[in-house]
């Protein structure tokens, strides 16, 4: 029953933020606007690269949703202490892991939305071949729920500190390397025309690196969420 309450806890803090999300969509546009302007930087800056080079692509695609998971996830326990609402995050009747689970439910699906703008632009502006992208998404869709379990920790460890938003862009570097070598790599086989089976072993990295943060992020939250 706990574990049922404690998931409802968890959707419930989600929806509430992808609501206040949306009625104040400012922030979600300007990601958007930030990743379409790279897209079409990168088109017009690497043109001759790109149409050779789909290590070029891959790493270009990669450093945008780096970035941008750096601009979506940095307000994410932040905003709650910003507002004062934090201590009636800290009150609620669930577990403290019901409260990063929404948190990072919520990075996740923010992520998607700006993923599904880049792949989109991609197709356009850096001809992608659209066969390709069935696989390409499997494998981005699983570096960005990577990147938003990170981004949710981090921004939690990183409530209380001044000038946030540049740890966040310092720290989140290290810790993301693990998922952009990888997903650098798989992207590269996909847009070389592979097929998904190809790049298994980049899934299976990205997967176990998921599941290690996870368990991490389980283990200290409360500490971190309660001190």
């Amino acid at each position: 029953m706990r574990t049922e309450s404690a998931l409802s806890v968890a959707v419930r803090l989600a929806v509430k933020d992808l609501t206040v999300e949306l009625r104040r969509p400012h922030e979600l546009l300007s990601i958007i606007a930030f990743t379409l302007s790279s897209v079409v930087v990168s088109s017009f800056s690497w043109k001759a690269v790109l149409g050779l080079d789909p290590v070029v692509i891959s790493a270009t695609l990669w450093v945008i949703v780096y970035f941008a998971s750096i601009l979506a996830l940095t307000t994410s326990f932040a905003r709650e202490v910003d507002r004062g609402t934090i201590d009636g995050l800290r009150s609620l009747p669930c577990p403290p892991y019901a409260v990063l689970v929404g948190k990072m439910v919520y990075g996740v699906v923010t992520l998607f939305i700006v993923l599904a703008s880049l792949l989109a632009s991609s197709l356009f502006f850096m001809n992608l071949d659209a066969s390709a992208l069935p696989a390409l998404l499997v494998v981005f869709a699983l570096g960005a729920v990577d990147f938003a379990l990170m981004g949710s920790i981090m921004s939690a460890v990183l409530m209380y500190s001044e000038g946030k938003n540049l740890l966040l862009a310092f720290l989140f570097f290290p810790v993301s390397v693990p998922v952009l070598l990888p997903g650098i790599q798989a992207g590269a086989k996909v847009l070389s025309g592979a097929g998904l089976a190809s790049v298994v072993p980049e899934l299976r990295l990205l997967l176990a690196f998921m599941l290690a943060v996870v368990a991490v992020s389980v283990t200290l939250f409360k500490e971190i969420f309660l001190e």
